[in-house]
């Protein structure tokens, strides 16, 4: 079960309830994973079905008397690359005074490859967003200085801010790595920090990260050994235990030049590889540190006491350590061996009763493996299948890559032979589009702006959409949300631009009108099944939020949406309801985004 993922922070004594505040915490990030997970009870240990093919493991320990208190949540969720558990764990101990403490650790235990072969498949692995939000949560810090959930801004003529940087760095307790950049010269301080952000997202949690003004990097330098600078446009990783005499003692700590940064970067945006290289080193670094001694003891308790939640049936009570069924053939298989007990006889039958009750537990494992193999079937055809899509796809973006330059060239010959020397010389100007979001939250913060998509009307709700977040596939569905959001958008101006052709948004699809945008036409579900819209509980699912000028009622029945996924799982679709013509809002309402609805299977 190799380690992906740590963080480790100390949290002072007058910081509030670090008990009740990760509790708060958690039970927020288990309810943005659905409704299953806001009804996780974090007052007692106990098991809890978050779905069924995800669990999760409270144990809670409190002593008043002494002023001990314990929590660990495990996570435990199967995915086609293997067994995925998150474990949270706080930590109050008077014997740890003036500090409690709180980490995270997430683990993989990677399914077989096919083939039966030695080699695994690669993981993609993020933090999980807990930690960010324990981080925003408590003051938590790494050795005696702090440790941000996101990169802190140094300017040169803050005193405090330069020497807390430069004792961050030489802290001879500090555990987890430091990571300085000094803003480039083409970009502002504020705007560089919130590219480095976005780079070290992959980071959070292992790292600390600060971004340095011109002065700053002057000052720093100037009170750092030889040879670890901090360069202006490229990025510094001081690992722990900085040796201020020791000149050679630079090449242990990465250096990432400003040249390097600068082929990956474009204005303040910076390409997703930065963010991967970086995270390399800082990860290691996290997950070769150990607990400190006091803690591994108190780790080993609450696995043991994890190890028997995890046998428990959920619903058990929460002081049950054992279930009954093992704990009666535990002891059934002890007074066999010790023998001389009981009846002549007796032996015999108990060693019996034991060896029907494991084949019981065998057969019952058999079934449970037949239906993990049939789910993972199912997974592997919607796989197949979502591969041909993009297989396709990315052939038909070739194709109009093609096609578009050509064009170019060409257009760019006819200025010459027109004798427009300049104009068949001058670079193309920067397109003034914004790259997609890649997050559930910069989508939400994206929609909420009246000028980029002028034509549609949003009434989603929030919490469906943050269902989204927290998954490695959050990129694709925000992704192709907003690819769909602009084709909705550019289909009501082009049915504003051409009045009275009655254009459908499939035909508007398959047609492809020359300046507008669009997406790939089996994208799109132009309607729901009969059986859905004339099911009520099903059909009631569909019915979502206008404003009254479009139905008095205040909601419509909206069964035309984009499927953004087709694998197993949450599968996310995006409703919608165009309200264009005369006598209309000419406007399409957006209702729903989140994970896919109730149909005649799942209901």
């Amino acid at each position: 079960m190799p380690l992906v993922y740590r963080t480790l922070v100390a949290v002072p004594e007058h910081d509030g309830d670090l008990v009740a505040v990760t509790s708060t915490v958690l039970s927020r990030w288990l309810s943005k994973r659905g409704s299953s997970g806001a009804r996780v009870d974090f007052s007692a240990s106990g098991r809890h079905e978050l779905s069924n093919r995800s669990r999760a493991l409270v144990v809670r320990h409190d002593n008043p008397d002494e002023g001990l208190s314990f929590l660990r949540l495990t996570t435990e969720s199967d995915k086609t690359d293997g067994v995925w558990r998150t474990v949270a764990t706080a930590v109050v101990d008077p014997a740890l005074s003036p500090w409690r403490y709180v980490w995270i650790d997430m683990t993989v235990t990677p399914s077989s490859p096919a083939g039966g072969g030695p080699e695994q498949p690669r993981l993609d692995v993020m933090p999980p967003e807990a930690a960010r939000m324990l981080l925003e949560a408590v003051h938590g810090h790494d050795g005696g200085h702090p440790l941000p959930p996101a990169p802190r801004i140094v300017r040169g003529r803050d005193d405090s801010l330069v020497d807390t940087l430069v004792a961050t760095i030489r802290d001879p307790l500090r555990r987890l790595a430091v990571v300085a950049t000094g803003a480039p010269r083409d970009v502002t301080v504020a705007d560089w920090r919130g590219a480095m952000a976005g780079a070290l997202s992959r980071c959070t949690g292992m790292c600390a990260g600060y971004v340095l003004d011109s002065a700053a990097l002057e000052r720093v330098g100037a009170l750092l050994p030889p040879g670890l600078d901090v360069p202006p446009g490229g990025v510094r990783t001081f690992l722990p235990g900085v040796d201020p005499f020791d000149e050679a003692d630079a090449a242990r700590h990465p250096r990432m030049s400003p040249a390097t940064l600068d082929t990956a970067r474009d204005g303040e945006r910076i390409r997703n590889w930065v963010g991967a290289a970086l995270s390399r080193r800082v990860r290691d670094n996290a997950l070769e540190v150990g607990l400190p001694e006091p803690l591994q003891a108190v780790d080993a308790l609450l696995d043991e006491e994890t190890d028997d939640l995890r046998r428990v049936a959920p619903g058990t009570a929460a002081g049950s350590r054992v279930s009954v069924p093992a704990a009666r053939g535990a002891a059934i298989v002890h007074q066999a061996v010790q023998g001389g007990s009981g009846p002549p006889g007796a032996a015999s039958a108990l060693e019996r009763e034991a060896l029907e009750q494991q084949a019981q537990r065998l057969r019952e494992e058999v079934t449970r493996l037949g239906a993990r193999v049939s789910e993972l079937s199912e997974e592997r055809h919607a796989l197949l299948a979502e591969t041909a899509d993009l297989g396709e796809e990315l052939d038909t973006a070739r194709e109009q890559l093609r096609a578009a330059r050509y064009e170019a060239r060409w257009l760019r010959e006819q200025a010459r032979e027109a004798g427009l020397f300049r104009l068949a010389a001058a670079p193309a100007p920067s397109d003034p589009q914004r790259r997609p979001p890649t997050s559930v939250r910069e989508f939400l913060e994206r929609i909420t702006d009246d000028s980029v998509l002028p034509h549609l009307y949003f009434t989603i709700e929030d919490a469906t959409v943050y269902e989204l977040s927290d998954s490695r596939k959050e990129p694709l569905w925000v992704t192709r949300a907003w690819e769909a959001l602009l084709a909705l958008n550019d289909y009501a101006r082009y049915q504003f631009d051409n009045p009275g052709t009655g254009l459908g948004f499939h035909s508007y699809l398959r047609e492809t009108p020359d300046g507008y945008q669009v997406i790939p036409v089996k994208r799109l579900a132009s309607q729901e099944s009969d059986h859905v819209r004339n099911r009520g509980k099903l059909n009631d699912k569909r019915l979502f939020r206008v404003p009254e000028e479009v139905e008095p009622g205040g909601r419509v029945p909206m069964y035309a949406h984009i499927k953004l996924d087709i694998e197993y799982g949450i599968c996310p679709r995006l409703y919608f309801y165009p309200h264009l013509g005369p006598g209309t809002t000419n406007r399409v309402y957006i209702g729903y985004l989140g994970r896919h609805l109730p149909v005649q299977q799942s209901n």
